[in-house]
């Protein structure tokens, strides 16, 4: 048992040097998971919030700043992206303490002075970013509006007109 667990630490250790993102995003998963459980609708389940959960880590994991972003139809002026958001997320999650409770979020925010979702994650608060990756994303539009938009996901022509189904 002894030796397991030395090879598991050497190997996350291994990995923390070679791959960092990977490795903070590893550090990250349980507390981000049970913040997507206070933070996320309840109505969505635990399954879902958990995959929202990692989906975050992910896109995290993949943020590549600089990168050029969609300016959009009418803004033809090229943006990139600023620094990752997730320097401080660790740090947050920490100070929210363990088990994730509503009240340290509550608190946590409050501090932040924070009174709205950001349109996308902004690196502010773990909690308000991890809204605004849900409520942008279409599965959280789609909640939004009770509605299977399924903006990602092409309709065809033939039911283009027709309103989008009611999910409840």
């Amino acid at each position: 048992m002894r030796r397991r667990n030395f090879f598991q630490r050497f190997w996350v250790g291994a990995a923390a040097l070679i791959a960092p993102r990977w490795a903070r995003s590893q550090q990250m998963d349980q507390p981000m998971r049970e913040l997507a459980a206070v933070v996320l609708p309840t109505s969505i389940g635990r399954e879902r919030t958990d995959k929202v959960a990692a989906d975050f880590l992910v896109w995290i994991r993949d943020y590549k700043p600089g990168a050029e972003m969609g300016s959009g139809y009418g803004h033809p002026r090229t943006q990139v992206l600023g620094p990752n958001p997730a320097a401080n997320y660790a740090g947050q999650l920490s100070a929210l303490g363990s088990p994730v409770t509503r009240a340290a979020v509550e608190k946590a925010l409050v501090e932040m002075k924070l009174d709205r979702i950001p349109p996308r994650p902004n690196g502010r608060h773990v909690a308000s970013d991890l809204l605004a990756f849900f409520y942008s994303s279409a599965d959280g539009e789609d909640l939004l509006y009770d509605a299977a938009i399924r903006r990602d996901d092409c309709r065809g022509l033939a039911s283009s007109a027709k309103r989008p189904a009611r999910l409840s």
